[in-house]
Formats: structure tokens, C-alpha cells, sequence
């Protein structure tokens, strides 16, 4: 056979492993896993056609078991030198990265016009003496050329592209279409092989149909988007540096800790530089611009094996806008004014409990709707156990265990907000200084610190489940300032004082002042008043000390902080606190129930 037909053989051979890696390589390069193609297979080729194919960090070992192709048309000047139809490769990752090199290329057709290949200018072989820098710039630089349907195998995935890939010595080009005239998006990757550099870019790519690979990669499921983008990509010991502007319309994902449903967006853009680091197996980002449906922020992120964490900033954005991003049941008929300055932090170490939170500025809220004017009336409230079992409490005069606010002492009001909400009468619903202490509380000790004002948690009881989800916070903030301009502190108070759970199945305070200390309300001490404050937290984790009958040492310092705290601010007289200091706590005998 022609040496020259049997460059052309081996040549195409050559271009079917180069379409697969060209293909994934973005894949890998997102991943952070590029290590670097086989020395032996670049330099063979480099020898034999002078195309040098050695691209530094790139590392496929996630590489499809198989890849069939249909057709591929090999090319050189716009004149066609052969077609090779049915083609299946197998066993890609062995040829490349194992010491025994195997690779499976079964083509059911093959055509060679011999003609057109002998006057092709393809070398015989590279000159062996002279001038090395001229024969290197005499030489063409050929391009090769390969059109096909392609389909890529991932395990029990299957996706279809209809693929037109040229590769030179400086470069190549590939472009892939998804099956439709029409509806099917295409993708576009150009890379340099001397520069060691690449760009990609997307047009209506249908996120669907990557579902799987995505969530089995990631852990965001996507069900439904169109992503139109454009990245430019370099490698640098052992990093992959991209610049990126992404856009992503009609999404719909699940991430747990994000929602507990499936969540829509009508449009997200991303806009910045992502950096990761094979080494250490991390990526981060850092004021990378975002518009999530509209509203405007900032996003910083880093995320590796043992450590994530991101942090968003929005511009000043309408409360009206940010509510139709994380609508749900509980903002039916909701309309509100003002702007919000929102910072939101996320951070988990190893398998500890992840905590978040969010901070910021409200300017000028005011509520436009007659929603939640119920509430300044008598209603009905219905308690959810984690069970799912529910229970009715009614909050107004028809409920016997009811207590008006103007009969819960002032020392037992200022206890609990002393030790719940102490910015309660002075912030709009939402103490932004007490979330941030409390974010970054979480972050020093990784432990878990609420920093939820009294409207947050009656927002959370009132409206909403007991999901730990990044959305649910959002929520319980838009509706904590809602209820904060729509009712005022009293109300707000008298609410909380008699729908809250204060023991394992004791609601509201005159059933906590009589299961506790067989008193009514305005009966209870001070030192009394300061116990209740202090089990709001946990109403059964600290149910422990009633039931033996024993208030640690550490607990009566609690208490004895609460009240402090009450005289130095003017909410207890100086006699009153001294004379609790010489108080116990004394609980009531069970053995009186009958």
C-alpha cells in the first residue's frame, strides 16, 4: 500500500481519538482533573506529521467506555480524501493512559480516493538533515477536517450530536449540534495547542438532556433550561483559569439546600472568573456578577472536599422583585414596598451542620395589601409537629388559656426579649447586626446560632415548614419585615406569648406559667420569668431540669445574665434584681396533676 494511504489510515484513527478528546475536554477542564495526554502518542505524531498535540493538564480518566460514529469525512484543502462510515470506538482510556495501550476502531465502510491522496501535500516523512527552522516554516500547516453524527455513550446516557471538528498544527475547531433543525442547540470549542488555551461556547444547549451527567457530577438536578454561554479557558501549574459569561433561561433545578421543591427561574446569568486548583481539588470564584430573575448581585464562592462556602450581595432591590423569586404558598396576595441591601452567607466544614444566614439594610418598607390584617383580629393558628400531627390553638378570648398582652407582667415581656430579640422594639422585623454576629458565631465556633428576631419566628411558625433550606430563610425574612409593618410591636408580642411552644405539647404562656410554676402569668417572678425566656429555645431539649427537678450551675448564670441585663437597661429595679439573685427556682410537683 502507498505510504501515503497509510498515513491517511492512521491518520484518521488519530483524529477519531482527537474528536473524543476535543469533545470532553471542557468537561474535564470544569472539573479540575486535566493532567495531560500520553508523551509516546504526542511525540509519534509530532514526529510523523508535525502537528504537535500536547496539551499540558489534561487528565480524561472519566472518559466514555464507547463512542460510535456514523460518519467521518477526512478532508485536506476543501478536496475530500476519504470516508469512513459506522465507526465504533472502545476502550479509549486504556489506549491512553494505560502501560498495555489498546484501542478498539471498527468501521463497517471505508473509501479512499487514491487519487486525490497522492497529490495531497501530507509528507512522506519529516527531512532528516538541513535547515530545521526553514523546513519548519516551508512546511503547510495542514489541516484535517472530520464531519459526523456522532453518539456518546455514559453508562446507560445517550447523546446524539451531529459534529464537524478541524484540527491543524496551530489548532482546531469543533462544532456540535443537538438533532433539529430548528430547536437544536449547538456548542462551539476552539483551542490553540502552542498557546495551551481554549474557548467555548454554547448556543440554546438544552440542559435537559445533560440531566444525568449533571446530577452525577454535581448535586443540582436539572429538569428543564437552555444555556446560551461563552468561556475562554488556560491552564498554569496544575490550575484551570476560565473566564466566563453564562446565561441560563427557563431553569428549573433541585438542590436540598437550596429549596425542598424543585426551584424556577426565568433567567440566570453568570459573569466572572472561576479558578480550580487540581492539586487540591477546589474551585472558587471571587465578585463574580450575577442576575438571578432580574435582581442584581455579587457572588464570591469556594468549594473543595472538606470545605464550602459562598456569600451573595444584592444591589438595593424591590422587595416586590425579590419575593417572585422565592414565592411559594405563603406570599399569595403579597405586595410590598421598599428595598432591601441583602447579603446572604452559606459555609459547611467536612460533615458538620452547615449554617447560614443573612444581613443587610431596609429602606422604607411599607406593606400595600390587606393580607395579613387577619392577624389584628381574633384567629385560629395550627400548629405542625415534625410528625405531621397538628393542633388548633385560637388565638383571642374564645381560648380560656389566652392572655391578653396588658396581663403578661413587663418583667416577663423584657426577659424574652432580652433573650430572644433584644433590638425587637427598634428593628423593622429583621435585626441585620444580630444576623451578622450570628454568621460569623457559626463560622468561628461551627455551631449552629439562630440570630432570629421575635417577627422571624413568628413568621416561621405562622407561615411556614421546618425545611433548613437556604430559600426558607429568604422567606422567613420577606415576611418577618411584612409583619413588622403590618402589626404592631404589641400585637406582635401578644401573638408570640400565646402560640409558641414553651414545653413538649404546652402552648402559649398561661398553660407555661402553671405546667412550670403552678402560677398564672402576671403571678410569675422575675428570676421565673427569666427560667421561661431561656427554654424558648429549646422547649424539649431543656425539658430535662422540670423533670428532675434541678437547675444546673451553668443554667442560674443564664438566668442571672438575662436579668442583668434587664437592670442595666432600666427593665428591672435594682431591689427586684438583688432579690432574685437570692432566689431558686422551684417548679411544681407532677404529682399534682391528676
Amino acid at each position: 500500500m502507498n505510504t501515503k494511504l497509510k498515513r491517511i489510515i492512521a491518520a484518521v484513527i488519530f483524529l477519531l481519538v482527537s474528536a473524543a478528546v476535543v469533545i470532553f475536554a471542557l468537561e474535564k477542564v470544569s472539573k479540575g482533573k486535566i493532567d495531560g495526554f500520553s508523551s509516546k502518542a504526542t511525540a509519534l505524531i509530532k514526529a510523523e506529521y508535525g502537528i504537535d498535540t500536547k496539551i499540558s493538564g489534561l487528565d480524561f480518566s472519566l472518559f466514555p467506555p464507547r463512542i460510535s460514529v456514523k460518519k467521518v469525512l477526512f478532508s485536506h484543502s476543501g478536496n475530500e480524501l476519504a470516508v469512513i462510515e459506522k465507526c465504533s470506538l472502545e476502550n479509549i482510556e486504556e489506549m491512553l493512559f494505560q502501560e498495555e495501550k489498546k484501542l478498539d476502531v471498527k468501521c463497517a465502510e471505508t473509501m479512499i480516493h487514491a487519487d486525490r491522496v497522492l497529490k495531497s501535500p501530507i509528507p512522506d516523512k519529516r527531512a532528516k538533515s538541513g535547515d530545521k527552522k526553514n523546513e519548519k516554516a516551508a512546511r503547510p500547516d495542514i489541516s484535517i477536517r472530520l464531519t459526523t453524527d456522532t453518539e456518546f455513550v455514559f453508562g446507560t446516557i445517550t447523546q446524539n450530536f451531529t459534529t464537524d471538528l478541524t484540527i491543524s498544527r496551530s489548532g482546531g475547531k469543533a462544532l456540535f449540534k443537538e438533532p433539529g433543525k430548528d430547536k437544536g442547540g449547538t456548542a462551539e470549542i476552539m483551542f490553540s495547542l502552542k498557546e495551551k488555551n481554549a474557548s467555548v461556547r454554547f448556543d440554546g444547549m438544552d440542559l435537559k438532556k445533560l440531566r444525568e451527567i449533571i446530577k452525577n457530577k454535581t448535586s443540582f438536578d436539572i429538569s428543564q433550561g437552555k444555556i446560551s454561554a461563552f468561556s475562554e479557558i488556560s491552564a498554569e501549574n496544575g490550575k484551570i483559569f476560565t473566564k466566563n459569561d453564562v446565561s441560563v433561561e427557563d431553569i428549573t433545578f433541585f438542590q436540598p439546600l437550596i429549596d425542598s421543591q424543585p426551584f424556577a427561574l426565568p433567567l440566570f446569568r453568570f459573569k466572572g472568573d472561576v479558578t480550580f486548583d487540581k492539586n487540591e481539588k477546589s474551585a472558587g470564584t471571587k465578585e463574580t456578577v450575577l442576575s438571578i430573575g432580574g435582581i442584581n448581585a455579587t457572588l464570591s464562592a469556594y468549594y473543595s472536599k472538606n470545605s464550602k462556602e459562598f456569600s451573595i450581595k444584592t444591589e438595593s432591590a424591590k422587595l416586590n422583585k425579590l419575593e417572585t423569586l422565592i414565592h411559594d404558598e405563603a406570599f399569595e396576595g403579597y405586595l410590598f414596598g421598599g428595598t432591601l441591601e441583602l447579603l446572604a452567607e452559606y459555609s459547611q466544614e467536612g460533615g458538620e451542620q452547615p449554617v447560614f444566614s443573612v444581613v443587610g439594610n431596609l429602606v422604607e418598607p411599607k406593606q400595600l395589601s390587606e393580607r395579613m390584617d387577619y392577624l389584628k383580629l381574633p384567629f385560629e393558628y395550627i400548629w405542625t409537629n415534625e410528625d405531621g400531627s397538628t393542633r388548633k390553638i385560637f388565638v383571642g378570648e374564645r381560648n380560656p388559656y389566652f392572655t391578653p398582652i396588658s396581663l403578661i407582667p413587663d418583667h416577663l415581656i423584657w426577659a424574652v426579649v432580652v433573650s430572644e430579640d433584644a433590638g425587637f422594639f427598634v428593628h423593622k422585623g429583621v435585626d441585620f447586626q444580630e444576623l451578622d454576629a450570628a454568621v460569623k458565631d457559626n463560622i468561628k465556633k461551627h455551631k449552629l446560632r439562630g440570630g432570629s428576631t421575635i417577627p422571624q419566628q413568628l413568621a416561621k411558625n405562622l407561615f411556614l415548614n421546618r425545611d433548613k433550606t437556604l430559600l426558607r430563610k429568604f422567606r422567613e425574612v420577606l415576611l418577618a419585615i411584612e409583619l413588622d409593618e403590618t402589626l404592631s410591636k404589641e400585637r406582635l408580642l401578644e401573638i408570640y406569648f400565646n402560640i409558641i411552644e414553651w414545653a413538649p405539647g404546652i402552648f402559649g404562656i398561661s398553660q407555661a406559667a402553671y405546667y412550670y410554676f403552678g402560677k398564672q402569668p402576671y403571678q410569675l417572678t422575675p428570676l421565673e420569668s427569666a427560667y421561661l425566656a431561656s427554654v424558648i429555645p429549646g422547649p424539649a431539649k431543656y425539658h430535662y431540669m422540670f423533670l428532675s427537678k434541678n437547675v444546673t450551675e451553668n443554667w442560674y448564670k443564664s438566668l442571672y445574665r438575662i436579668l442583668s441585663i434587664m437592670n442595666e437597661t432600666g427593665h428591672l429595679s435594682t431591689d427586684d434584681y438583688f432579690e432574685a439573685l437570692q432566689q431558686s427556682i422551684v417548679f411544681r410537683e407532677i404529682e399534682e396533676d391528676h
